[in-house]
């Protein structure tokens, strides 16, 4: 019989502290093996997978979807740790939570893949990406990266049968799917003129950079970063739990859209000024004619002579263009515009979780452990 999650149900029943299981990275990462073989077993036994390529996916999954820092799925069990508190299924939910989490992990990898094909990246997670590695296609790629997404559907239908608020959780965890994928969409086609964006005329690459600029912007972010790295984590640890409602869902948007604003800003900044041996990847931005953050905001303020010597330089995979790109970001100031920005969004963040705490304290506390883990990040 399928459980129901209230933690506000007068109900007295005997109780699971939930100092007593392990803490939210170590149940995040207990269950990928669990996951990792419901997975793998059936598409062996119903989909006919052969022992070489059980072999392959597996491989491909431990490349693909580890190795990053989880803070998407260790957010969803934070979350629910912190709501179910003292709750009777407290294992239950956790166990649960932890699955959510990995789904979002595996969304995010299915994207990573395609991305890094559509950008000609060279490593991610400090690694060849994966279409880069020696038996790898990048046929089979493309087609590993629409696995990795079938999987997410697969492992919430098994491990969340029956839960009472599956089908909300599954409508949502499509819904930010799709505006991820729009957020993508609004990304490959900001060096293009939107005016002019027709499938059957091909295009040059844009000499006006008429689309970069922060409106535009700030659509890319929203929908492609901000919706499933803050606010799926949130609501899929307020689903598991039941608890979905018991935050107005504009202050719910507002908070992840900025963080998640902050996060990609923040993302665009270490692609350019960041260490590669530490952030992991070797930055294209600006070779890949990126309509990043610093791009739109130094011609939002560049002189027509500077915005000549950014078009006749930037998306170029020349290394001195790139580093007279990066001479100009550093002449406009970019670093300290940026700190300006970054104690912006303390002062913002912080009354948004002061707000939200009226309405779920608990929910709010969990949310700042991983505001602590995203603020002035190096990597």
């Amino acid at each position: 019989m399928a459980f129901t999650v209230d933690i506000h149900a007068k109900v007295h029943l005997p109780t699971v502290p939930i100092r007593d299981l392990p803490n939210a990275k170590d149940a995040f990462i207990g269950i990928y093996d669990d996951i990792q073989q419901v997975l793998l077993d059936d598409s062996t036994k119903h989909l006919g997978l052969d022992d070489n390529r059980r072999s392959y996916l597996k491989k491909m999954m431990d490349v693909t979807c580890t190795g990053g820092k989880y803070n998407r799925g260790i957010t969803v069990v934070e979350v629910a740790m912190a709501l179910a508190e003292g709750h009777a299924e407290a294992v239950t939910i956790q166990r649960q939570a932890a699955v959510l989490g990995w789904a979002i992990e595996f969304m995010q990898a299915h994207f990573l893949v395609e991305d890094d094909i559509m950008d000609s990246s060279i490593t991610r997670r400090g690694k060849p990406c994966w279409y880069r590695h020696p038996g790898v296609t990048v046929q089979c790629a493309i087609n590993d990266g629409l696995i990795v997404l079938a999987w997410c559907t697969k492992m919430i239908q098994h491990f969340l049968a029956g839960h009472p608020h599956l089908l909300e959780i599954l409508t949502l965890f499509h819904r930010v799917d799709q505006q991820t994928t729009m957020g993508q969409l609004y990304d490959v086609t900001s060096m293009f003129d939107s005016a002019k964006l027709d499938p059957d005329q091909k295009q040059p690459t844009t000499t006006d950079y008429k689309e970069f600029t922060l409106e535009h912007y700030n659509n890319i972010v929203r929908f492609k970063t901000a919706y499933y790295t803050y606010h799926l984590p949130m609501l899929l640890g307020l689903a598991v739990t039941g608890t979905l409602r018991t935050i107005p869902s504009d202050k719910l948007e507002a908070l992840a859209v900025l963080m998640g604003e902050y996060f990609q800003i923040q993302d665009d900044f270490l692609d350019c000024f960041g260490e590669p041996e530490r952030i992991g990847k070797i930055g294209t931005d600006i070779q890949d004619v990126k309509c990043s953050w610093l791009a739109v905001t130094f011609l939002a303020h560049a002189t027509p002579q500077q915005t000549q010597v950014f078009k006749d330089n930037y998306g170029q995979h020349d290394d001195a263009k790139i580093a007279t790109i990066k001479k100009l970001y550093k002449e406009a100031k970019l670093e300290e515009i940026f700190a300006k920005y970054e104690d912006e969004v303390v002062v913002g963040v912080n009354k948004q979780l002061e707000d939200i705490a009226r309405y779920n304290a608990a929910f709010s506390k969990s949310i700042l452990s991983l505001w602590n883990r995203t603020f002035k990040r190096t990597f």
